[in-house]
């Protein structure tokens, strides 16, 4: 008799000993799946469609600041936080300019950087500083390189950021 209650007594204890390990596990597992969430921000992807003034001088300023750094950075980062100012211009008004359309883009930021301009033979982008042609790039190939390097984000705050100012001559009516 003894034999059989110390049995009965062994198999409780050992009974009660496995419920409360595979409580304490399953309580673990639980706690530990909630440690693992982390907080994910998405990047935003540019795209070509709806391409509008804005827009192709939030890309070229975070493009040239990419790839011009010693030229452009500092303007990169000051338009995400600042006021941007895109004044457009004949560009046959600008002799050293042999590339691009008829238009201009002259980018000037509050803290008064100057001398940065681009102009634009679709689809592609010509960047200029004090006189000079530095550089030029395919919009598409200007895109896919700020989505691998993760500036979505950095040219949709520049875009909010942009301000257009039209100051083409128009011919006189005469």
């Amino acid at each position: 008799m003894m034999k059989k209650l110390v049995s009965i007594g062994l198999i409780g204890l050992l009974s009660g000993t496995m419920l409360t390990a595979c409580s304490n596990s399953q309580n673990n597992s639980s706690s530990s799946s909630t440690e693992k969430t982390t907080t994910v921000k998405k990047n935003s992807k540019l795209t070509a469609t709806n391409m509008n003034t804005k827009k192709q001088t939030a890309i070229t300023i975070a493009y040239a600041g990419e790839k011009y750094p010693n030229i452009w950075k500092k303007t990169f980062k000051q338009a995400q936080n600042n006021t941007v100012t895109v004044r457009l211009h004949n560009r046959k008004d600008f002799s050293y300019m042999q590339n691009g359309s008829d238009v201009a883009y002259e980018i000037a930021t509050v803290n008064g950087d100057k001398y940065f301009y681009y102009t634009k033979n679709d689809p592609t982008i010509f960047f200029y500083h004090k006189n000079k042609e530095v550089g030029s790039s395919d919009i598409k190939m200007m895109i896919k390189y700020l989505n691998n390097h993760n500036d979505g984000n950095k040219v949709n705050k520049i875009i909010k950021n942009v301000k257009v100012v039209d100051e083409r001559k128009t011919a006189s009516k005469n």
